[in-house]
């Protein structure tokens, strides 16, 4: 913005434009007076210190590139004023009006703007050096008497959460110690010049501060308790980033800065790392290709609810830690994440990132609740149990002792939401192992069992956590056989040979919806139906794992049921028919 009717105190034009731009709220470091005639314009002199006051009119000064009224004045201090005092200047005006700033040889400082009825611009003043200062409109129409209030004010060396500090950089930086007697969620503003950057440090500690707008420098981060310093240094200092935009609050000089820290809860807030507790409800910003981390620490077996929530990107969750590594991507609505397992105690890391290269803000929710009951990673199990366990390490094995008394129907269920587990049973001429067959990665076998002792391994086909592991034993009311004519309602075990397959006849007198299910510890199962113009096959059903399911409406005939294994292998299967 170019003010050509400012002219030299000799009478002669400016040599050059200069541009007077505008912000909200600031602070100018200024220094003892130079003789009048080596100033680049005339204007009024005030003095350090004192009220200055003055009116824009239709016969005020025009500034010719937007047609706005300007009025300028000369702020010094006499010899004898400290160099060390500060004054703060706030301009009061019912229009929108820019406050601006230039030094002694006419180099343009900065400018802030305010609004008509809202935050004021301010000016901070030390006795250094003359500075002019300008007031004008935003638009051609503001007019009107404005006054910049002045207010002692003085630097301070001790930096408190809370309350602003006004300091000044000596030798081009200045160094604020920080304690923190407990862990927390900081942040730091600073307000100065475009060349002042921030910057933290302390033990394991060293982090730079983002430009949000000219002059204004911001850095939020999670501390643990201890001594930290906060260092302001002239130079680009600061970390460009995606972050929000924010207002210039502070002109600033020869480094007059205002540093405001500030303490957030760490329950409920917004913070992109630190601990995590019970009841924690926060929301974080994540940057592109990047992940937050947090910590979370269980002292004893505890039931762990995590739920991650964005409408800007697909959500990532992931906790690991003593020997777990649990990771949702869709477990929660749409593409928002959800954890729900059991940790042992310890410390883990729960790691926020997007799918891809995504990003944004976010929700994080943690809830814990105690176990009810006590942790068994071996020892006797009896039917009709349900216990918890915790599985430590790959390659390894929680087992269980298992005795059945007469001859039963037993159904094991291993169910994990920290793992993908693996149940095996063996002893007594046995030897059985599933997978998948629980539905979701759990396991599950159900078989025909004689008298004798048994032992039950817990193993991981993925992935380390905390299980649980339920027996149920009914009597067996079902029968052995390798073929012939079965009927609904019936259950079958027939034992398969490598290579071959079994084949029952089922005759139905009425029509029907009927049920047909094979599963097996040993083998992964295929099953057939044909006959009376049908012609099915399925392998593995989605809840039975290896197991396979044949679910349609049948009239009345015979039909041929075949049980076959999909390798050639062979063992113990069990034939299920239901309508």
């Amino acid at each position: 913005m170019v003010v050509q009717a400012i002219r030299k105190a000799s009478g002669h034009a400016v040599h050059r434009p200069h541009r007077l731009l505008a912000g909200v709220a600031g602070l100018v470091l200024l220094a003892g007076c130079a003789e009048e005639e080596a100033r680049f314009v005339s204007a009024p002199e005030a003095a350090f210190g004192s009220d200055i006051a003055g009116e824009l009119t239709s016969s005020s000064d025009v500034n010719l590139s937007d047609g706005t009224r300007v009025a300028a004045h000369w702020l010094c201090s006499d010899a004898g004023d400290s160099a060390s005092s500060l004054v703060r200047y706030e301009l009061e005006a019912p229009f929108a009006a820019r406050l601006s700033a230039f030094n002694e040889q006419g180099r343009w400082l900065g400018s802030v703007a305010s609004q008509a009825g809202g935050e004021r611009s301010a000016l901070m003043a030390s006795a250094e050096a003359c500075t002019l200062v300008v007031v004008s409109g935003q638009d051609g129409g503001a007019f009107g008497p404005y006054q910049l209030v002045a207010e002692p004010a003085s630097a301070a060396t001790e930096l408190e959460t809370g309350r602003p500090l006004v300091g000044r950089l000596q030798d081009d930086t200045a160094e604020y110690p920080l304690t923190l007697e407990a862990p927390a969620w900081i942040e730091l503003a600073l307000s100065g010049d475009a060349s002042v950057g921030l910057r933290l440090v302390g033990d394991g500690v060293s982090q730079e501060a983002r430009a949000c707008a000219p002059g204004e420098r911001r850095l939020d981060t999670y501390l643990d308790a201890g001594e930290y310093r906060v260092m302001v240094e002239r130079g680009e200092m600061a970390v460009e980033t995606s972050g929000e935009a924010c207002e210039r609050h502070l002109l600033s000089t020869g480094g007059v800065h205002r540093l405001d820290a500030e303490l957030n809860d760490l329950a409920d807030g917004r913070r992109n790392a630190g601990p995590l507790r019970d009841g924690d409800r926060i929301t974080g910003s994540l940057l592109a290709a990047s992940s937050n981390a947090y910590t979370l620490r269980i002292e004893e077996p505890t039931n762990v609810m995590l739920a991650l929530r964005s409408s800007a990107f697909d959500t990532v969750l992931r906790v690991a830690g003593e020997g777990s590594d649990l990771v949702d991507d869709d477990g929660g609505n749409a593409t928002d994440s959800r954890l729900q397992t059991v940790l042992m105690p310890g410390e883990y890391r729960v790691e926020v990132s997007g799918y891809g290269e995504e990003h944004g803000e976010y929700a994080l929710e943690l809830s814990l609740d105690a176990l009810d009951d006590e942790l068994r990673n071996g020892g006797t199990l009896t039917p009709g149990q349900s216990l918890g366990g915790h599985l430590s390490g790959l390659g390894t094995s929680n087992t269980y002792r298992f005795e059945v008394d007469e001859v039963g129907e037993v159904e094991l269920a291993l169910e994990s939401g920290s793992f993908d587990p693996v149940l095996r049973l063996y002893g007594n001429g046995i030897d059985l192992r599933d997978d998948d067959g629980g539905g979701d990665r759990n396991s599950r076998i159900t078989t025909m069992l004689q008298p004798g002792e048994y032992r039950l391994d817990v193993e991981s086909y993925s992935g380390t956590g905390a299980y649980r592991l339920r027996s149920e034993q009914r009597a067996f009311e079902g029968r052995i056989s390798n073929g012939g004519e079965v009927a609904t309602g019936e259950v079958v075990y027939g034992q398969l040979s490598p290579g071959l397959s079994l084949t029952y006849r089922l005759v139905l007198d009425a029509p029907r919806d009927v049920v047909i299910e094979s599963t097996s510890g040993a083998v992964d199962t295929v099953l057939g139906l044909t006959g009376n113009g049908v012609s099915e096959q399925n392998d593995d059903a989605a809840d039975l794992g290896d197991g396979s399911r044949i679910h349609r409406h049948l009239e009345p005939g015979t039909y041929e049921i075949e049980v076959s294994a999909y390798e050639s292998n062979g063992g113990r299967v069990r034939l299920a028919i239901g309508s």
